[in-house]
């Protein structure tokens, strides 16, 4: 069959599904439903869906309209429901919308398990705000199970030129979607799909360019422990690459032009930011002399102490620096071209770097959506680090865990000539190594002189990210707020309110730079860890390494496992058994999971035990060395995290002796 034929096709079924709608005028957006529509029958790959998306189309039509290109987005979707908790999810329907587009054409329906047909009256669609964002929202009544729900709208836009339309969720499988881009003959899309969405090359009818993608059977990607699904959901992304018109040999929109012009929008200031920028910079008193790294924390620290970066800012000047230093207020944006323009006159090298964020959908190499250009860090070539000026809690060199560990766009100054300007790549940006990182637990326990509760001295050492979680306590809570979640923290070893001697060292977000583990000290009077059975003590040690998740997995996995950042959690714990007592089932301490790749553990949980006399002395170690495991490795994964769910089971018997 010729790609023209394919085409048409694809275009005629857009909205045939079952002789669902008439084909007249499909390939400009056209909505015509059936009359009499007649209900479908269940998908036979989705029985045991509560619902189903039967159709999910989506055209967008760019449009000459005088000397205006404007874009129309038509969206239509079937949906079958099948049980209760299908009904409560469609039963209203929400439309997102914004201040910026104009929508129209709103057509819904119902109809039921019986073939009655309930349309949506126009006065019942009602536009409201909910948690800041606008929405169209209107009822669905009269469906029951077996019933279906069609509904269809139109958006009138200013064009964009970069897209992503995800047919995958959570909770809902598709049996068939389709996406059409529909444009005048001269402007050329490319689109790429993704994790089984498939693309067919475009073709030109009637002075008309379509570009056309579909899916079938589209399973629901559930929502599973330790995975991030964003990646891995069925999608199709698309931009605007040539026109035709001007210059058919030039393609627009790419990473190289990506990073010329980012590049040049970072960079560029005015004399009068430029004396801004010197004069603050000389107020952070960097001493003379002072090492490059050593200087990039102190600069970075000092403007997250003195001005607020804040991505919902607005106004004509908010990237303006006099402004930035007279309001200390800054977008993201902004804030990361202050600290650049600071590091230029401090003469550190540097690169501006995009990251394929791992827990959101990622930057494509093969296809430039420049709407994916959000985040930003600044990589330092002399020490292979990292900063991230826009957030206010990280210091320099920990970023947002899920930034790193993943590739990014890097955007690398030179000069052509007299001209600055930038090469852009993509190359990997990894996390601080796997040694930096622990939780690790010194536990010495011993029961109180009465027999009845257990005295426990604690200790936790934390380094790299999980000391950089719990900084912020100090940074940002006020005094009272910080005693109650400090003893929140300690909690997690034992649950009880007597609580002494607390100490914290290491505490500022400074102390990251070097590394310096934020400890934790203090000494717990709790009754819960022990219970008396006869002559028996039943002593709860498993629960001194703190709550532990379980997991369960009765559906075949669908996702490998992602962990936030590689580390170990070594803890040692110190028990003095009461004279007069032996302890009946020491080896219920030991545990062994572990994984091996080249004779390296990769991950596991290995815990064991020796007995000295009456002190018994337990060492436990868990350890993920990698930030992926596939799913070839899951079934290992999951018994490593059990395991330490087992152990925190472990209560030891204690007999009197005889």
């Amino acid at each position: 069959m010729s790609k023209q034929k394919i085409l048409s096709l694809l275009i005629l079924s857009f909205y045939s599904i079952m002789a669902l709608a008439q084909p007249a005028d499909i390939y400009k957006g056209a909505q015509r439903w059936v009359e009499k529509p007649l209900l479908h029958p269940m998908p036979a790959s989705f029985l045991q869906a509560s619902a189903v998306y039967l159709m999910d189309s989506r055209t967008f039509y760019f449009k000459n309209e005088g000397k205006d290109l404007l874009q129309y987005n038509y969206v239509y979707r079937l949906i079958k429901v099948t049980d209760d908790k299908g009904i409560e999810m469609f039963n209203k329907i929400y439309i997102p919308i914004s201040r910026q587009l104009e929508i129209s054409e709103i057509k819904a329906r119902a109809i039921t398990s019986t073939g009655k047909v309930i349309d949506v009256p126009a006065d019942k669609i009602k536009e409201v705000e909910e948690e800041g964002r606008l929405y169209k929202l209107f009822a669905m009544e009269g469906i029951d199970k077996g019933a279906e729900i069609e509904y269809s709208y139109v958006i009138k836009k200013s064009p964009g030129f970069f897209g992503s339309e995800i047919f995958q969720s959570k909770k809902v499988p598709y049996y068939q979607a389709r996406v059409l881009i529909i444009s005048p003959d001269y402007l050329q899309f490319s689109a790429k799909g993704n994790n089984g969405f498939k693309v067919v090359p475009d073709s030109v009818m009637n002075g008309e360019r379509f570009l056309a993608g579909y899916s079938e059977n589209i399973q629901e990607l559930d929502d599973e422990k330790y995975g991030l699904p964003d990646a891995y959901m069925q999608r199709v992304d698309f931009k605007l690459s040539f026109n035709l018109s001007s210059n058919k040999n030039v393609e627009l929109y790419t990473w190289k032009e990506a990073a010329r012009k980012v590049y040049s929008n970072l960079t560029t200031t005015t004399e009068k930011e430029k004396k801004a920028i010197v004069r603050f910079v000389n107020e952070a008193n960097i001493p003379d002399g002072t090492n490059e790294e050593k200087t990039i924390a102190l600069l970075e620290d000092y403007m997250k102490t003195t001005i607020n970066a804040d991505e919902n800012l607005v106004g004509e000047d908010a990237d303006d620096f006099e402004k930035i230093i007279k309001t200390t207020n800054a977008t993201n944006f902004g804030i990361t071209r202050f600290f650049i323009a600071m590091l230029t006159y401090k003469n550190i090298r540097y690169q501006a770097v995009f990251p394929s964020v791992r827990d959101k959908l990622p930057l494509d190499e093969d296809l430039a959506n420049w709407n994916r250009l959000d985040d930003m860090l600044i990589y330092f070539p002399n020490t292979g680090k990292y900063a991230q000026p826009s957030a206010a809690i990280f210091r320099y060199p920990y970023v947002e865990p899920y930034w790193g560990g993943t590739k990014g766009f890097f955007l690398k100054g030179t000069t052509i000539g007299e001209v600055k300007t930038a090469i852009g790549k993509f190359d990997s940006i990894p996390l601080e190594p796997f040694e930096q990182h622990a939780q690790n637990m010194e536990v010495f326990a011993r029961l109180d002189a009465s027999g009845d509760s257990v005295i426990i001295n604690c200790k936790q050492i934390l380094k790299g990210y999980a000391a950089v979680s719990y900084r912020p306590i100090w940074a940002y809570l006020p005094k009272d707020k910080q005693e109650i979640t400090i003893k929140d923290i300690i909690q997690n070893i034992a649950k009880s309110e007597h609580i002494e001697n607390i100490i914290t060292e290491n505490t500022k977000l400074t102390d990251a730079t070097d590394n310096k583990p934020l400890i934790i000290s203090s000494t717990i009077y709790s009754a819960e860890l022990l219970e008396k059975a006869g002559n028996k003590l039943l002593f709860k040690i498993g629960e001194l390494i703190g709550s532990q998740v379980q997991m369960y997995q009765e559906k075949p996995r669908q996702l490998p496992a992602e962990v936030e950042y590689p580390h170990v959690l070594y803890r040692k714990i110190r028990f003095e058994i009461p004279a007069g007592y032996s302890v009946k089932n020491l080896n219920d301490l030991n545990i062994d999971i572990q994984h091996k790749n080249d004779n390296v553990v990769t991950m596991g949980f290995v815990s064991n035990y020796l007995l000295t006399g009456n002190t018994l002395d337990v060492e436990v170690m868990e350890t993920y060395r990698n930030i992926k495991y596939p799913l070839s490795e899951f079934e290992t994964f999951k018994k490593v995290i059990n395991a330490a769910a087992d152990f925190n089971k472990v209560v030891l018997v204690l007999e009197k002796k005889k």
